[in-house]
């Protein structure tokens, strides 16, 4: 599903994607839902008492079952009420995978 191009800095294709990521700032962590994913970026939804805003800088640990986490940093490109999208530091996997 393409983006809506009319929008700045979303540029790439999103593609719906069913698993958790944990974004972590600092000593603050929040277990959240993927909404959808594009190499440059995803979308989650907004987990309850998030404090998250523009511009934080955080790190991404995505991961489908148990075992290891794929970590990914990023920085908070949109908060609204009920999501939040994140746009990462490099270009990623769709989804993102361990570089060897």
């Amino acid at each position: 599903m393409p983006d809506d191009l009319s929008k700045p800095g979303r540029d790439s294709f999103r593609v719906p994607y069913a698993a958790m990521v944990m974004v972590v700032r600092g000593t603050d962590a929040w277990v959240c839902e993927l909404q959808d994913l594009s190499a440059g970026g995803c979308g989650v939804f907004r987990p309850a008492q998030c404090t998250l805003q523009e511009a934080d800088i955080v790190r991404l640990y995505f991961y489908e079952e148990v075992g290891p986490a794929v970590p990914v940093d990023a920085r908070v490109a949109r908060v609204e009420d009920s999501s939040m999208g994140f746009e990462y530091h490099e270009f990623q996997d769709v989804p993102p995978s361990r570089r060897t």
